[in-house]
């Protein structure tokens, strides 16, 4: 998640009503490493406020790792009835549609539309203009706005913004993935795609983000 992504999100997040908000579901939520330490600035904007206040936010993955609350595949009717006993009023999914095939991806904002209850809240981002970044897979689905949107019909549209952000192109940050090309011993799998994401040490990200209400 871009710095300015998870900014946006966290200052919509905040200025609606607690109680229409949460419990708040982190699918796709990755290992609590990503977010404290990787990209810190998700923690700061989004979680941390969530913690400080004592609101409830349930951490979801498909796949078990340090951090993550519950593990399971939302397209699953038995997983998703546990969820539903949870009481969600609403969910965070970000970084995740691009890492899942095109029938999975409906299948999972169908779940999720399922799951949210009337008048809670979808926070929904992406890439826009963004490398390629297989995790496993990566599908190249970059949405506007109106295409992420049409996702979670029957939703109003409480904010949308097409983000950038430069932060990958700061000096130290620069410095490492241009050194990066240098390093084939380092996560070899990972430096063969390098090629690809070269040109983009020159460009700005940009991500879609959009805050809908059930």
């Amino acid at each position: 998640m871009l710095f300015n992504e998870a900014k946006f999100i966290g200052d919509v997040m905040y200025k609606l009503h607690p109680e229409d908000v949460f419990p708040l579901c982190n699918l796709g939520s990755s290992d609590e490493d990503l977010a404290k330490h990787r990209q810190p600035w998700i923690d700061e904007y989004i979680f941390k406020p969530a913690r400080e206040k004592g609101y409830k936010v349930i951490n979801v993955d498909i796949k078990e790792h340090e951090g993550v609350d519950l593990v399971g595949d939302v397209t699953n009717p038995k997983f998703m009835e546990k969820l539903k006993n949870i009481g969600f009023k609403s969910v965070i999914c970000s970084n995740l549609l691009e890492h899942v095939p095109e029938k999975s991806r409906k299948e999972i904002c169908d779940s999720l539309s399922e799951l949210i209850p009337e008048n809670g809240y979808f926070f929904i981002s992406g890439p826009y203009k963004f490398p390629y970044h297989p995790d496993p897979i990566d599908t190249m689905f970059r949405p506007n706005i109106e295409e992420m949107v049409s996702l979670f019909p029957n939703t109003t549209i409480v904010e949308s913004s097409i983000i950038t952000s430069n932060d990958h192109r700061k000096p130290i940050e620069l410095a490492k993935n241009i050194a990066r090309i240098f390093m084939p011993f380092y996560k070899p799998k990972e430096w063969l795609f390098f090629p690809r994401q070269f040109p983009w040490l020159f460009r700005n990200y940009k991500a879609t983000c959009i805050i809908l209400q059930n």
